[in-house]
């Protein structure tokens, strides 16, 4: 017998527009929480965007906070509306317009008061590839943001659930896991008493599942709709190279 594959559907996602255009609206508990997601969600690749470009360790992390402590401040988004880009652009230039403004006024680039603390960890110089402008780099840190979400996601509803934990765990590993390039489901069928095209079937189900998942934190960080698609398509290209 197939296990059955059964999540909850995310619901409609929060998108980041909405978040940044609405912070300065509703509840300052509210918004204070939303923005501080948001941070701890998307501050790598602004981190290696500033490695990539240079910029020790120390210096990175503290600017990567310093900007997101600006942004809870949530004044400073009282006059943004919703536009016509990608989140990740809008975040980048918000970043690096910040940045000229520190520099401009000659502030030194440490952390405000402590009001979100990141788990900023260094990043070894030898990770950060020659050939790769900022930009370039920027953008994959970014998909590989979004996939990693979805993947939390996915270990979080595996962990949730009250039957079949442990083969659900090993399907993961093998589905998108290290062990995704040669599954070998026939090493999974066995141990669990299965047959391969019913481990197969309970796979391909994990996969549509992970699908879903990466597809509503992608809709989190387009305008609309209508735009997942081309970001997915764009995101997998940066993934794939």
């Amino acid at each position: 017998m197939t296990p059955h594959v059964a999540f909850h559907a995310p619901g409609f996602p929060t998108t980041m527009w909405s978040v940044v255009v609405n912070a300065h609206a509703v509840d300052e508990s509210v918004a204070l929480q939303a923005l501080e997601r948001m941070a701890r969600a998307y501050w790598q690749p602004l981190y290696v965007f500033l490695r990539q470009r240079g910029s020790p360790h120390d210096e990175a992390s503290d600017a990567v906070q310093g900007f997101f402590e600006h942004l809870l401040r949530r004044e400073v988004l009282q006059h943004v509306t919703r536009r016509e880009t990608r989140f990740r652009t809008f975040l980048l230039t918000c970043f690096t317009r910040w940045l000229s403004n520190q520099r401009r006024d000659a502030h030194a680039l440490r952390r405000g008061g402590g009001a979100v603390m990141l788990p900023i960890h260094e990043l070894p110089v030898e990770e950060l590839p020659a050939d790769v402008l900022a930009e370039q780099l920027y953008d994959r840190k970014w998909a590989r943001t979004l996939f990693d979400l979805a993947l939390r996601r996915l270990d979080e509803e595996i962990e949730a659930r009250e039957e079949r934990r442990d083969f659900f765990q090993e399907l993961r590993r093998r589905v998108c896991g290290p062990l995704s390039g040669s599954p070998q489901w026939d090493e999974v069928a066995g141990p669990f008493g299965m047959s391969i095209v019913a481990v197969r079937k309970a796979a391909h189900d994990m996969r549509l599942r992970f699908a879903t998942l990466l597809r509503h934190e992608v809709r989190r960080v387009v305008g609309s709709d209508a735009d997942v698609d081309g970001e997915l398509r764009h995101l997998a290209a940066l993934l794939a190279g």
